[in-house]
């Protein structure tokens, strides 16, 4: 049996399950989606935040990543750090997708239609037996 200590090495070894790519992609999601990055400026930490959901983490590698980039810029001072929002020219031009209106009389028509065609395909494979 192994002691503690060479099993908390071994548990310790084990890399990331998201990978970096996968983070980026992550992080600009979130902050399209009208988030903003607080960076730590004390220290290394980094976190989105939303009026409506509050703080939730940031890999601080990536948040630093986004700043090399220039996919973010500062706006302002915040006593975590310093705020970030997605630079413009990266936010998806479209708004979210929204279904079309439906007209419920039509979907009901339709759908008596169908009941008809299928009763009297019905009807035809019945007279063929």
């Amino acid at each position: 049996m192994e002691p503690a200590s060479e099993r908390d090495q071994q548990e310790r070894r084990i890399g990331p399950t998201v990978s970096k790519d996968k983070w980026l992609n992550h992080a600009k999601n979130k902050l399209s989606r009208g988030y903003v990055l607080i960076i730590g400026t004390e220290r290394k930490t980094a976190n989105f935040h939303s009026n409506e959901k509050g703080y939730e983490m940031c890999s601080y590698q990536v948040a630093r990543q986004l700043v090399k980039e220039g996919a973010v810029r500062k706006i302002r001072e915040h006593y975590l750090g310093e705020v970030y929002e997605l630079v413009p020219s990266l936010q998806p031009e479209t708004g979210p997708k929204v279904r079309p209106a439906r007209d419920p009389e039509e979907d009901f028509e339709a759908l008596l239609s169908e009941l008809d065609e299928t009763a009297e395909e019905a009807e035809d494979g019945d007279l063929a037996d």
